[in-house]
């Protein structure tokens, strides 16, 4: 929700500006869907900041897919691409001659990174397909650029003069529609080679390229195993919810869960024992929604930090609780009882 405030001024803003420049209505679209999915490549970038070597808890986030120590080309192009995305989508092949080259250049290498940070993302974490939306809209973009810029090329290209006689005499000899192609193919092994030494200039390995994607883990092509996940650090909501005042939660003793004291109160053995009967009418049903609640319920759970919330969870939760203790009584022969033994051993099975 935080994230989504920025995002919505910016898209009000885009749309704005777009109207206002009266830009037809399908490139707007285009527009508006690439920066949405832009932002959401940002949240997960955000989200999968660990190093391959880091032991982390996968509820909270997870593994970067581009190594943070070799990732300033992958920028560097990033950069460079959008430059010429946005040139060529405005200014068509109404550029000097030269400028199309080393712009048309620039696309065919981003089509490349987009290609293989795809093959990085896809088949390899669950939910990692909404990250790759961004580098698969990327790479059809430019690839549509590309084929538009080509086909409204004309014959012979037209530029202004400039005072430097060899910038005049390039672009006399770009000026025809195979000279631009053919040069902007050939071109991209030398602009690739060269910001590559350039980078090195700044510490960037010469093999960075193929680095940030290896050194990771859990992702298409990581070449690293990551250590044994953390155990869930924190509390779930019924949980943080029987920390609420004692007055309105009713607490009942002191439970054991994953070798740490909680507070137990009827509230939350209900909703445990109730985990407990789902877990043996259906270990595939309960392994669904486990993995579910530990995704969303364990990072809502962290945000409750005062006795009001944890009061305002106990309320919210009571609908739950009463539908809990129906089905416990009846599918279950003796619930008071699955009920009463919830924490008072060490269980496997958390809420």
């Amino acid at each position: 929700m935080i994230l989504l405030l920025p995002i919505l001024i910016l898209v009000g803003l885009c749309c704005y500006g777009l109207m206002k420049q009266q830009v037809p209505l399908a490139q707007s679209l285009t527009i508006l869907c690439y920066i949405f999915l832009f932002f959401l490549f940002l949240i997960g970038v955000a989200i999968d900041v660990h190093p391959y070597d880091k032991a982390i808890d996968p509820i909270d986030n997870g593994y970067e897919f581009i190594a943070k120590q070799y990732s300033l080309i992958y920028l560097v192009f990033f950069l460079l691409y959008h430059i010429a995305l946005v040139l060529l989508w405005f200014r068509k092949s109404a550029l000097p001659p030269l400028i199309l080259a080393l712009g048309l250049c620039v696309l065919y290498i981003g089509l490349f990174f987009n290609g293989v940070l795809i093959l990085q993302l896809l088949g390899s974490q669950e939910g990692a397909e909404i990250l790759a939306c961004f580098p698969v809209f990327s790479l059809l973009l430019g690839l549509g650029i590309i084929i538009r810029t080509l086909i409204d090329l004309p014959k012979n290209l037209s530029f202004s003069p400039s005072k430097h006689q060899w910038l005049n005499q390039l672009n006399e000899k770009l000026s025809t529609k195979s000279a631009l192609f053919c040069s902007s193919v050939i071109a991209i092994l030398p602009v690739f080679v060269l910001i590559t030494l350039v980078l090195m200039l700044f510490g960037e390995d010469y093999d960075a390229v193929s680095k940030a994607l290896t050194e990771t883990t859990t992702w298409g092509f990581s070449q690293h195993d990551h250590p044994p996940h953390l155990p869930h650090q924190g509390h779930y909501l019924c949980t943080v919810a029987a920390c609420g005042s004692p007055q309105l939660v009713k607490p009942l003793r002191w439970g054991i869960r994953g070798k740490q004291r909680i507070i137990v109160n009827r509230q939350l053995q209900i909703a445990n024992a109730f985990e407990e009967l789902i877990a043996d009418l259906s270990p595939t049903l309960h392994r669904f929604i486990r993995k579910n609640y530990d995704r969303y319920g364990y990072n809502l759970s962290k945000k409750i930090k005062t006795r009001w919330a944890s009061n305002l969870t106990y309320i919210l939760m009571k609908p739950l609780e009463w539908g809990f203790l129906l089905c416990l009584y009846t599918f279950c022969l003796r619930p008071e009882e699955k009920i009463r033994r919830q924490y008072s051993l060490q269980l496997t099975i958390n809420n």
